[in-house]
């Protein structure tokens, strides 16, 4: 039997334009073979036809056994309509994209799989076909998944269309198999980061798991998405929910790791609200998706968030908060009355625990 097309791919610096190659034949429903992080996976564009029969057949797997998705962007989740419970946003945050594989449900209340690799290939190549692939380990049921592409060859004897060589995959390991399906998390399968895992599970089943997230967001995440994250949350903690409502803020220009202006700290140093311990972190597509409510401090902030994530749009609220920076203490006292007021304005939605 004749091997098919092999293509070598540096897995720290994908070319591209080879990575397209790949692509173009996933949209022609080709079955192709991947390097993620733990394994080598084989798959296919989900919207092709006769994609999943085909691996069944190559992998000679029964039909009660599904495969996952993998996803390369938080926006393929939505695509996928998967439900987010206070479980999922939890373990999605705190591992994805890696090396750990949730089993969700979906709106339609249907069991799914899903990986976000981390695999530089891996991610570019699913990015590159527009949509998640369906997938599996590269080998036959049974057999041990392959950590490089001449165990594929040797395993899978051609059958497949395309094959990236990316070298040995980095972790080889199996992903840790996590259901979220139920009230507690069940790990499935211990694999790679597995230990992780079990300390998460442990911390959410002691009830470390809120049950709702709000995200703050301004420019610098310097001065009033601090602020307000430090307000709200000394307004939960008033109202002793604490553990069930987690607040956190991002800045769409900001830098990670960077203290608050200290008119920010002394301004809530007033109200005896310690923001010295805190740090600011760039928005990002996870912050989004993992959250149930944002909070944006103008029209412009709001917009560059829906453009980065569509679905945030429906969980928008908009404050209309001027800047401070830069000015001086009266102004931040200002600032800081007006987000208070903003933030009572909405503060029933805030504290709602019912919402999907």
């Amino acid at each position: 039997m004749v091997t098919p097309g092999v293509i070598k791919i540096d897995s720290h610096d994908p070319d591209m334009a080879r990575v397209r190659e790949v692509a173009h034949a996933c949209k022609e429903g080709k079955v192709i073979v991947f390097p993620t992080e733990t394994v080598y996976g084989i798959g296919g564009m989900m919207s092709a036809p006769g994609v999943e029969k085909r691996l069944r057949e190559i992998k000679e797997r029964s039909d009660k056994k599904p495969f996952a998705y993998h996803v390369g962007d938080w926006v393929m989740l939505d695509a996928l309509k998967v439900k987010k419970t206070p479980l999922v946003r939890t373990m999605a945050r705190q591992f994805w994209p890696g090396p750990v594989t949730l089993v969700v449900l979906d709106t339609a209340g249907q069991k799914i799989g899903i990986r976000f690799p981390r695999s530089r290939i891996a991610l570019a190549l699913i990015q590159e076909v527009g949509e998640p692939l369906i997938a599996s380990s590269a080998n036959r049921s049974g057999k041990p998944s392959p950590h490089t592409a001449h165990h594929v060859i040797e395993e899978l004897q051609g059958a497949f269309d395309q094959l990236i060589d990316g070298g040995k995959t980095e972790l080889m390991l199996d992903s840790t198999v996590v259901d979220l399906t139920g009230e507690i998390p069940v790990i499935l399968r211990k694999g790679a980061q597995g230990t992780d895992v079990e300390k998460a599970v442990e911390r959410i089943v002691s009830g470390k798991c809120p049950r709702k997230r709000i995200l703050i967001i301004c420019t610098g995440n310097s001065c009033r998405s601090p602020m307000a994250e430090g307000w709200l949350k000394h307004e939960i903690e008033k109202r002793g929910l604490s553990s069930e409502i987690e607040v956190i803020s991002c800045g769409t220009s900001a830098r990670d790791g960077l203290p608050c202006t200290p008119e920010a700290e002394l301004v809530m140093r007033n109200r005896e609200i310690d923001l010295s311990g805190f740090r600011s972190h760039r928005c990002r597509k996870g912050d989004l998706w993992s959250s149930d409510l944002v909070l944006a401090m103008s029209t412009q902030h709001a917009e560059a968030m829906a453009d980065m994530l569509p679905s945030a749009k429906e969980k928008m609220i908009t404050l209309n908060v001027e800047d401070p920076i830069g000015m001086s203490m009266q102004v931040y006292e200002k600032t800081l009355l007006d987000i208070e007021s903003k933030m009572k304005q909405y503060m029933d939605k805030i504290l709602r625990l019912d919402q999907p």
